[in-house]
């Protein structure tokens, strides 16, 4: 009769050896690839402070951050189209192509200077030489200069006689054909009053500085310098960023739509093609073209769009931006804005700023609130102040202030 010995314990115990044996060298093995986090920067702070309330929002929203006009940090989110649109559910991303609307002034006065460059032309030349020649010529015309058009200090106040901006329609060629006609008045003259048409004009003046001969046909200049205009700015500004595909309209069967805050459940608004009004508003870019565009014209030495002399001119004069302070940093910026309005607003709002130390950023948000119309946000603010007052937060790990500082704006309105 053999004798039975219980074995198992000793199983049991060489089994456990292996495994803490096994466990000491795994750990060992992976030692090396366990690193200590990275640090924040600044620029992780800034863009902490945008993302941690836009993320909650469910709309879809894009920003860039850039120092010299390298991308320091970003943040996208929520959704381009929804499940109500026939293109279905898409991911708002920074490659979105989004309707920028009057962040376009800006665009057009950098491909005006740049032609300006070109041709020896001043911004305080006057502009009826450049006009259609059949065009009938109202008062004070003979006296307007770009410059006047690029601060809206020409003195056109719209067909509506009023400084709450003019309807599309002005924005046409023959909306803008009307606005020469009717001209000015004196009293009018140098004084403050937004204008989509001042920077729509550009449009037909740009095309006339180029050599465009018009031929009194409407029916023919009207589509021979929409495509004159929109080859120009691409080539001359686009194209020196290479952004090899900006266009005036929404990219084909690939729209971003435009919804209203907080969610209402409706069908969303595609803001559609600005072809044919395309100069103070109308050019779709991503986030991180416009990022691209904006840092380098003013926060790089690159002289691809503008020389260093056109950059200081364009800075001087605020062609085509304003200014505001963020705390007791200066800033430059101009923002956008674009809705419809039904039983509630749907909408973009866009905006570019730039700060102290070469740094710029762009944000773009595809929604408003739904009863104010502005910036989606929950307490009031606008795009604007928003965007100043994340610097600001940030600013505050940097130099340990206690508060954040106030935003103050030259022309606190939406444009």
């Amino acid at each position: 009769m053999v004798k039975r010995t219980n074995i198992r314990p000793r199983f049991w115990a060489i089994g456990w050896l292996l495994v803490l044996s096994w466990s000491i060298t795994s750990c060992q093995q992976r030692e090396p690839d366990v690193t200590p986090d990275k640090p924040l920067t600044w620029f992780d702070y800034f863009a902490k402070a945008l993302d941690d309330s836009l993320k909650t929002k469910n709309i879809g929203y894009g920003f860039v951050i850039l120092e010299k006009g390298e991308v320091r940090a970003s943040g996208r989110g929520g959704l381009k189209s929804r499940t109500t649109e026939p293109e279905g559910e898409k991911p708002f991303t920074l490659n979105t192509k989004l309707h920028l609307a009057s962040m376009s002034k800006t665009i057009t006065a950098m491909a005006f200077l740049h032609l300006a460059a070109e041709k020896g032309i001043k911004t305080t030349d006057k502009i009826e030489p450049y006009l259609p020649p059949g065009w009938a010529k109202g008062p004070n015309i003979d006296q307007l200069t770009f410059r006047d058009l690029m601060t809206h200090r020409s003195g056109m106040v719209g067909l509506g006689n009023n400084c709450a901006n003019g309807a599309y329609a002005e924005n046409t060629w023959w909306g803008l054909k009307r606005l020469v006609e009717k001209g000015v008045k004196t009293a009018n003259r140098g004084s403050y009053c937004y204008q989509n048409a001042n920077f729509g004009l550009f449009r037909v003046l740009i095309p006339g500085l180029l050599g465009y001969a018009f031929t009194g046909n409407d029916a023919v200049d009207d589509p021979q310098t929409q495509q004159r205009y929109l080859d120009y700015v691409r080539k001359t500004v686009f194209e020196k960023v290479g952004i090899t595909d900006a266009i005036a309209s929404q990219p084909p069967g690939d729209p971003t739509y435009a919804y209203t805050y907080p969610i209402a459940g409706t069908v969303g608004w595609n803001p559609g093609d600005f072809t044919n009004t395309v100069g103070a508003y109308g050019w779709y870019l991503t986030p991180t073209e416009a990022g691209k565009l904006f840092a380098t014209v003013f926060s790089t030495d690159d002289q691809h769009i503008l020389t260093t002399a056109w950059k200081d001119t364009l800075r001087t004069n605020r062609l085509a931006h304003f200014s505001g302070m963020a705390g007791s940093d200066p800033i430059r910026y101009h923002d956008g804005w674009w809705y419809l309005k039904l039983n509630q607003y749907q909408g973009v709002r866009t905006i570019w700023m730039t700060f102290p130390n070469d740094v710029t950023a762009v944000l773009v948000v595809n929604a408003l609130h739904g009863t104010r119309g502005f910036f989606p946000s929950d307490d009031g603010t606008d795009i604007v102040p928003y965007l100043g007052r994340a610097y600001t937060q940030a600013r505050l790990r940097k130099t340990g202030r206690k508060q954040p500082g106030t935003v103050t704006l030259e022309h606190p309105e939406p444009h």
